[in-house]
């Protein structure tokens, strides 16, 4: 009986560790990737320009922290500095806490079992966290970016250069957007270009939209034009995908309320049985027969939750 218990706890937190590596992999390319693509599609005044690889570099072994250490940067910059090293700590130490408990006192797992559940539950903690902070910061950041884009419109129709026109939108707008823009613009007062403020601003947001304004501002400050209508539009496009999502998430509250009841329900019904007989539940706890169950029971839970929320998301998109 144990080790079928050892068996389903590894095979959900191999599947578990597999879904995660693959996550990683994704954005640790699209991370690789994007600057050479853009390395490619910037006009070069040299006549014979450099030949660019989409290759990924190898890596030695000794860059392996200082690559680890470096996303860890730029994944905590696009939370907008809401959360460091302690956080990510203290998440992993908690998250690690509870799943030791439960697997070692209450299921009475066995030690390799353990300290699998233990391990997987310290690493992904910490990613559901950075994950959560970034969503919500990029939530804010796009709720206040059509105010900001009508700001700069009006600034540059009356006459003001681009970098005024971003600075009183940095003043007339709050939230998110304000501080990115008083970031950028700090960037550029110390002597950094205001292509480079402008394209990491891009990266530490990941924001399309606002990689739609950086763009349009880079395009013309090489070509010229007007740039007014075209931010004008976007301002018009953006709140109108706003209010499709808002609907789409009213759309979809009586899933999520679901969701919540059906998870929550077992625990109601366990609760309700341990109070009328414990004698009954005391077996789950007890019997080895019993605690597979439990474990079986809880890893099916959180796997049609995992499901539902996908759907949600999805449906979201």
């Amino acid at each position: 009986m144990q080790e079928q218990i050892f068996f389903a706890a590894l095979g959900s937190t191999i599947l578990l560790g597999a879904a995660l590596l693959w996550v990683l992999r994704a954005e640790r390319r699209k991370a690789i990737l994007e600057p050479r693509l853009r390395a490619i599609a910037e006009p070069r005044s040299s006549p014979d320009p450099a030949i660019v690889s989409l290759r990924r570099p190898r890596l030695g072994r000794k860059a392996l922290p200082a690559v680890l250490l470096a996303r860890l940067d730029v994944a905590l910059a696009a939370t907008g500095g809401r959360i460091g090293l302690a956080h990510l700590v203290a998440a992993g130490s908690l998250a690690a806490a509870v799943v030791g408990c439960v697997a070692g006192i209450i299921m009475r797992a066995p030690a390799g079992v353990s300290i699998v559940l233990v391990g997987a539950a310290a690493l992904y903690a910490p990613c559901l966290m950075v994950q959560f902070v970034q969503r919500r910061y990029q939530r804010q950041f796009l709720d206040s970016l059509p105010d900001a884009l009508d700001v700069i419109v009006r600034a540059v129709r009356a006459g003001l250069p681009i970098l005024e026109a971003i600075e009183a939108a940095a003043s007339d707008v709050r939230g998110a957007v304000s501080t990115e823009f008083e970031r950028m613009l700090g960037e550029i007062r110390i002597g950094v270009e205001l292509e480079d403020a402008l394209q990491d601003a891009a990266e530490r947001i990941r924001v399309p939209d606002f990689r739609f304004f950086v763009a349009s501002l880079l395009i013309q400050r090489q070509t010229g034009g007007g740039i007014a209508e075209t931010l004008a539009n976007r301002s018009t496009i953006i709140r109108q995908r706003r209010a499709v999502r808002i609907k789409a998430r009213a759309l979809t509250a009586g899933t999520k309320a679901s969701t919540g009841i059906v998870a929550t329900m077992p625990f109601v019904a366990a609760l309700g049985l341990f109070v009328i007989n414990p004698e009954v539940m005391s077996v789950l706890f007890v019997d080895p027969r019993g605690r597979f169950m439990l474990g079986i029971a809880v890893v099916s839970l959180l796997l049609g939750i995992a499901v539902m929320k996908a759907m949600i998301s999805r449906s979201l998109r």
